[in-house]
């Protein structure tokens, strides 16, 4: 199969002298608050996030120790190998960077750059990843959809004994060389195996994050694969100034923001990260530090708290686009804990003037997503209606049709009618 994706990543190298000292700040973490949850004692510890990428430098300071399983799959027509000298591995040896007479290849240092915004070890060259305390799985792949697929299969079936918790992709599909079919993305049957995979780890709490890529375009049909997908989280960016990145891919589908310029680990020294592939790893950081923090609170909860209490930014067409605020995020979290659960739950499908109507009571915060006369919608968070004690999504159908619906909250069927409309 043609290699015809690209990582999504425009790098700046700053080396530095790495030795093992007090950490120090970085300047996109103060944009994201994150010294909040730090001091609150939560950096990921004991769980895993997960990669597909290029690979990291197992010898760097900044990944010593936090590598618990790797993946390593090349096509037969490439001549690259897996470290063990074969086309395939498996294991944290298997994480390694593509190195060549025993040596990294400097090109490849695209894993070192979003592994270490992630997880990265603190030190005096730079503040660590935002979950510096989590593990990693990398996945290092040629970048076909095969490849994809069999990475994504691995990380998936390995999710519990790693305590998988997020899943950062900042790799994606190039304009000039991606089909106009795959913009149709969830419903293009060569995706359907991928995208069923994401499905299945997010109804298990494991979120996927994907960057929504670098072409400067504004409110394009869809983000790029394969942050398209319905049940992957696009992530974009902002620069220095809390502004959209000037080359965004720019769409409906982008939910959460982060920046792009936090500084990482490269292959032997570090450097600035940027792009939207620095973005999706902080995002996908963040959120395992908040599923550490509250274990009791689903993910579909967190991730509905991280996009209210972001800090809103407006772009050119879209406006309130948030940007993670870890610190607002915690305190939600940590106010919604002390508060008991609302004790009546109920769905209800109903009729009227030729729509169909959903109601929902005491879900608030969770997704919601309804098949309606075979098509499909979603609400994520789930929010109460203007002044009402329930929420309302509706879809006008018209009025003397038969429909079938079927209604699931965090991916869980609770309710199904078939109803004449009127």
């Amino acid at each position: 199969m043609r290699r015809w994706f690209g990582f999504l990543s425009i790098l700046i190298l700053t080396l530095g002298n790495p030795t093992a000292a007090n950490a120090v700040t970085d300047s996109a973490w103060d944009m994201m608050r994150v010294k909040a949850v730090w001091d609150a004692g939560y950096k990921g510890e004991g769980a895993s996030i997960a990669f597909i990428d290029q690979g990291v430098n197992l010898n760097h300071e900044y990944f010593q120790g936090k590598v618990v399983d790797g993946y390593c799959l090349y096509a037969s027509y490439t001549a690259n190998y897996c470290p063990n000298g074969t086309k395939f591995q498996t294991g944290p040896a298997a994480a390694s960077q593509r190195t060549v007479a025993g040596y990294p290849v400097l090109a490849e240092n695209h894993g070192n750059m979003v592994a270490g915004i992630a997880a990265g070890t603190p030190n005096d060259q730079a503040a660590g990843g935002i979950a510096n305390e989590a593990n990693i799985v990398m996945a290092n792949v040629d970048l076909t959809l095969d490849g994809i697929t069999a990475a994504a299969r691995y990380i998936a079936d390995r999710a519990e004994a790693n305590n998988t918790v997020a899943v950062s992709l900042s790799f994606g599909g190039l304009f000039t060389e991606m089909p106009r079919s795959w913009l149709l993305c969830d419903n293009n049957p060569a995706l359907v195996e991928l995208a069923s995979i994401f499905e299945e780890l997010r109804e298990r709490g494991v979120i996927t994050f994907a960057a929504a890529g670098n072409t400067p375009m504004l409110d394009v049909a869809t983000s790029i694969f394969p942050s398209c997908l319905k049940d992957v989280v696009a992530v974009g960016s902002v620069n220095s100034a809390a502004e959209i990145s000037w080359y965004v891919t720019m769409s409906n589908k982008i939910e959460l923001l982060a920046p792009d310029f936090a500084k990482s680990a490269d292959t032997y020294g570090y450097q600035t990260g940027s792009g939207t592939s620095a973005a999706t790893p902080a995002a996908a950081a963040a959120f395992t530090v908040l599923r550490q923090a509250f274990p009791e609170v689903s993910s579909e909860q967190i991730l509905a708290v991280m996009k209210s209490t972001g800090t809103k930014v407006d772009d050119v067409l879209r406006k309130g686009i948030p940007l993670v605020n870890l610190e607002a995020a915690y305190l939600s979290l940590s106010q919604g804990q002390s508060q008991p659960e609302t004790s009546e739950k109920k769905v209800t499908i109903g009729t009227y003037n030729g729509y169909i109507a959903i109601y929902t009571k005491g879900y608030e915060g969770r997704r919601l997503t309804a098949k309606v006369a075979g098509r499909w919608l979603k609400v994520d968070p789930i929010e109460l209606a203007p002044g009402k004690t329930y929420s309302l999504t509706k879809r006008n159908t018209g009025a003397g049709y038969t429909i079938n619906i079927e209604v699931y909250i965090d991916g869980e069927l609770l309710a199904e009618d078939t109803v004449l409309t009127r």
